[in-house]
C-alpha cells in the first residue's frame, strides 16, 4: 500500500509539473506613453505637484529592460514627496525666491531650484535656464513631429497614380534621331571624386558647432543665412555644388540667423548673406552678400584651401584682428554649448572635492596654504590653454618640471584634477591634452578654473592666516640656518683677523685732502715714517720754498714744514697710527712758527670788526613798495639799520684763517656775545 501511495504520489507530481510547462509564462505588458500620461496625471492631482515633475519621477523609476520597462508609481511617488519635502523647506517670501520670481521664473520651479542648490541663486538660475531651454527643446520636438504626422496624413490622402501601358511599334529605335546627341562635358584630368551631399553639407547648432566647425579636419564655408532672405537662396545652392565637387576636402555649414541668434551674434553678422572662411578652428576671411563674379569666389576658395597661398585681395591688419577677435567669441561659445550643463555640475562638484582632499592629504598647520599654492599652479595650467587653444605647447605638462614636481606631481588629488580635465598620461613624466587635434576643447578648463577661485575665495582668510604662519616658519628656518653658518665660520674669520692685525702693526693708513677740495688721495706709510718722508710722497704739486701746513683736527695737530722738529718726529710719535686723515694747505712761502697756542693767543688774533660796508634791515611791517627800505611806510613800520661786521680781515688773515678747529670755536664765541648784546640793545630800542 506505501508503495502504491508513493508511486501515485510521484505520478501527480510528475503530471503536475508537466501542466505548468504546457502553461505559457506570464510576461508583464509594456507600459504604454498614455499609460505614463495617466500616471503622472495622477500623480500630479493627488499631490498637487506640476505634472512636469511627476512625468520626470516616473521616467527616474522606471524598471525592466528598454523594450518592456513598467512604471513603478510607488517609487515615483516616493520620488515626488522628497522634492516636496525639499521645496517646504524655502519660504516663499525669501529675498532669493522673489528675485527670481521677479526675472520672469514659476515661483514654484524657483523654490524647487534653490533647495537642489542650496540657496545658490546663480545654481537656481543656471537650473531654471536649462530647464527652460529643455522645454523648448521638447515644444520644438512635439511640433516637429506633429508636422510630420500630417504630412504623412496628407501623403495618404492623395491619389494613386495611374500606371499606363504603351505598346512600341516593331522595329522602334529610340536612339535614331536625325537630331546628333549633345557632347556630353568630361571630366577635368585630375579632378576629385564628387561627395555625397550628406558628407560635407551640415545645417550648424550651437551643440554641434565645436564638432562640425572648430574640429572640421578640413577647411569650413560658414553660411550664415535666412529662409526670408532672396540673395541667400541664389548663392547657399552654388556654394553646396561647390563643396560637392571639392570631393571632400571643403565642407558647408550652414547657420539659420533666425534659428542661431548666438552665433550670428558672436560672428558680429551685419548683413545676409555672410560667409566666412574658416581653417583649423579659425577664421581667416569673410565676404557679405553676392559675390562680385566667379573670379572673386576662385580667389577666395584658394586662399582658403591652399595653405601658403595669400587672399587677394590680401588681409589687412585690422581686419585679421577682428577675425582673431571674432575666432575668440565663437570658440568660447562653441565649447560652453558642447559641455552639458549636468557634465559641468559633475565637474564642479569632483573639483571642489578634490581640493578638500588635498588640503587633508597635506596635512599640518599649514596645509591649507601649501594647498593654495599647488591649486595656484594648476590655475596657472588652465589659464595657458584657455587663452591659447591653438598653441601645442601648452597642451603638454612636465612632470619633472622643478615647480610641477613639488607642487603638483607629488600630490594624487592633483593628479586626478589634471586628468578630470583631460588631461592624459604619455610616458612616465609627461601628461598631454588633446593629442592629435587642432584646437583645444576650453570648456573644462574654464569649468575646473572657476571651480579653484570659488575654492580659493572661500578660504581666503584661512589661506592668508596660514600663508603668513608658513613665511614665519620659513624665515626662522633661514635665520637659524644663517646663524648655524656664522658659527661654522666664527673662528675662522677671527684666526683671519688676528693674522692681518699681526702682519699689518706697523701700517698707517692715511688720508690726505687739499684745502678747498674734496677729492680724498689714500697713502699707505710706515709707522716709522717722518712727516718729511711723508711730503715728499704728497700726490700735490709744492714749489720750492712754499710752506706747507699739516692739520689733524681729530688729533689735535697742526704742523708746518718750516717746523723741523715736528718735520722729524716719525708718524707713530704723532699718533697718526694706525689711521689719520690730515687736511694740506699750500702756503704763499712766509716763515712762520707752528704752536698750538691757548684759548687767548687765538682770541687775539681773530678778524678785526668793520662797519659801514654790510647792514641789516628789520621791519616792523612791509610797505606796498617794499623795493625801497628807506621810504616811510603807510602802515607805520618802523625801520631799524643794524652794522653787522665783514667776514674780511686783512691783517690777521694768514694767523686767524690757518689755526684750525679751535679758533673757529673761539671767534663762534666771540661772536655770539656781541649778537646777544645787539639783541639786548635791540629789544630795548624798540621799547
Amino acid at each position: 500500500i506505501e508503495q502504491s501511495d508513493d508511486t501515485s504520489s510521484t505520478t501527480e507530481t510528475a503530471d503536475s509539473a508537466a501542466a505548468e510547462a504546457e502553461e505559457p509564462a506570464t510576461v508583464p505588458t509594456p507600459t504604454t506613453q498614455e499609460d505614463i500620461y495617466a500616471t503622472a496625471e495622477r500623480i500630479s492631482t493627488d499631490m498637487s505637484v506640476p505634472q512636469d515633475i511627476a512625468l520626470a519621477a516616473i521616467y527616474s523609476s522606471f524598471s525592466g529592460t528598454d523594450g518592456n520597462r513598467q512604471v513603478n508609481e510607488e517609487a515615483a511617488r516616493s520620488i515626488v514627496q522628497s522634492e516636496v519635502d525639499a521645496i517646504g523647506g524655502v519660504s516663499e517670501d525669501c529675498p532669493e525666491v522673489t528675485q527670481l520670481v521677479e526675472e520672469g521664473f514659476d515661483a514654484f520651479f524657483v523654490r524647487r531650484s534653490l533647495a537642489f542648490s542650496e540657496m545658490n541663486v546663480d545654481d537656481a538660475r543656471a537650473i531654471l535656464n536649462a530647464d527652460r531651454e529643455d522645454e523648448e527643446a521638447e515644444q520644438m520636438e512635439m511640433e516637429a513631429a506633429k508636422a510630420q504626422a500630417e504630412a504623412e496624413a496628407a501623403a495618404k490622402k492623395e491619389p494613386a497614380m495611374k500606371t499606363v501601358t504603351v505598346d512600341y511599334p516593331k522595329g522602334f529605335d529610340p536612339l535614331a534621331s536625325t537630331a546628333a546627341p549633345k557632347p556630353q562635358p568630361q571630366k577635368p584630368e585630375g579632378a576629385p571624386t564628387p561627395a555625397k551631399k550628406e558628407d560635407v553639407i551640415f545645417e550648424g547648432t550651437t551643440e554641434d558647432l565645436q564638432k562640425l566647425v572648430i574640429e572640421s579636419p578640413v577647411p569650413v564655408l560658414l553660411d550664415v543665412y535666412a529662409d526670408w532672405c532672396g540673395p541667400c537662396k541664389q548663392l547657399t545652392p552654388a556654394l553646396e555644388q561647390i563643396c560637392v565637387n571639392a570631393g571632400g576636402m571643403l565642407r558647408l555649414v550652414k547657420i539659420n540667423t533666425d534659428q542661431q541668434r548666438q552665433i550670428s551674434g558672436a560672428l558680429e553678422v551685419k548683413a545676409l548673406p555672410t560667409i566666412f572662411g574658416m581653417r583649423d578652428g579659425k577664421i581667416l576671411n569673410m565676404w557679405q552678400g553676392m559675390p562680385r563674379d566667379e573670379q572673386m569666389v576662385r580667389d577666395f576658395l584658394m586662399g582658403l584651401m591652399v595653405p601658403g597661398q595669400g587672399f587677394k585681395p590680401p588681409v589687412s591688419s585690422e581686419d585679421k584682428e577682428r577675425y582673431d577677435d571674432l575666432s575668440s567669441k565663437l570658440l568660447k561659445l562653441a565649447a560652453g554649448a558642447s559641455f552639458s550643463f549636468s557634465a559641468r555640475e559633475r565637474l564642479e562638484n569632483h573639483v571642489a572635492k578634490l581640493l578638500d582632499e588635498l588640503v587633508t592629504d597635506i596635512g599640518g598647520e599649514t596645509g591649507m596654504a601649501v594647498a593654495d599654492d599647488s591649486a595656484r599652479v594648476l590655475r596657472s595650467l588652465m589659464s595657458n590653454l584657455i587663452n591659447n587653444p591653438f598653441e601645442e605647447k601648452f597642451r603638454k605638462i612636465k612632470l619633472d618640471n622643478k615647480v610641477i614636481a613639488s607642487k603638483i606631481a607629488q600630490y594624487k588629488p592633483c593628479m586626478s584634477i589634471l586628468k578630470s580635465i583631460g588631461f592624459v598620461p604619455e610616458g612616465d613624466a609627461v601628461m598631454v591634452v588633446a593629442k592629435g587635434k587642432r584646437v583645444v576643447n576650453i570648456a573644462p578648463f574654464v569649468v575646473g578654473r572657476g571651480c579653484i577661485d570659488k575654492w580659493i575665495d572661500k578660504n581666503r582668510y584661512q589661506i592668508a592666516a596660514e600663508g603668513r604662519k608658513r613665511r614665519d616658519e620659513i624665515e626662522r628656518a633661514r635665520l637659524a640656518a644663517e646663524a648655524e653658518e656664522a658659527a661654522r665660520n666664527q673662528v675662522d674669520e677671527e684666526s683671519e683677523e688676528e693674522s692681518e692685525d699681526e702682519a699689518d702693526a706697523n701700517l698707517c693708513m692715511l688720508k690726505l685732502r687739499l684745502e678747498g677740495k674734496k677729492k680724498v688721495h689714500d697713502i699707505e706709510m710706515d709707522a716709522d715714517d717722518t712727516l718729511a718722508t711723508l711730503m715728499e710722497k704728497l700726490p700735490f704739486s709744492v714749489e720750492e720754498g712754499e710752506t706747507v701746513q699739516f692739520t689733524c683736527a681729530a688729533k689735535r695737530l697742526i704742523v708746518k714744514s718750516t717746523d723741523a722738529a715736528k718735520m722729524s718726529q716719525t708718524l707713530s710719535e704723532l699718533r697718526l697710527k694706525p689711521a689719520a686723515s690730515i687736511v694740506i694747505k699750500v702756503g704763499d712761502g712766509k716763515k712762520a712758527d707752528v704752536t698750538k697756542g691757548s684759548l687767548a693767543e687765538r682770541a687775539a688774533a681773530s678778524k678785526k670788526k668793520t662797519t659801514g660796508s654790510h647792514s641789516m634791515h628789520s621791519i616792523g611791517l612791509y610797505a606796498k613798495d617794499d623795493g625801497n627800505k628807506a621810504e616811510t611806510f603807510e602802515s607805520g613800520g618802523v625801520l631799524y639799520d643794524h652794522d653787522i661786521s665783514d667776514d674780511e680781515d686783512e691783517d690777521g688773515e694768514e694767523g686767524s684763517g690757518e689755526d684750525g678747529d679751535k679758533e673757529e670755536e673761539a671767534s663762534a664765541d666771540e661772536d655770539e656775545d656781541e649778537e646777544e648784546d645787539e639783541e639786548e640793545e635791540e629789544e630795548e630800542t624798540e621799547e
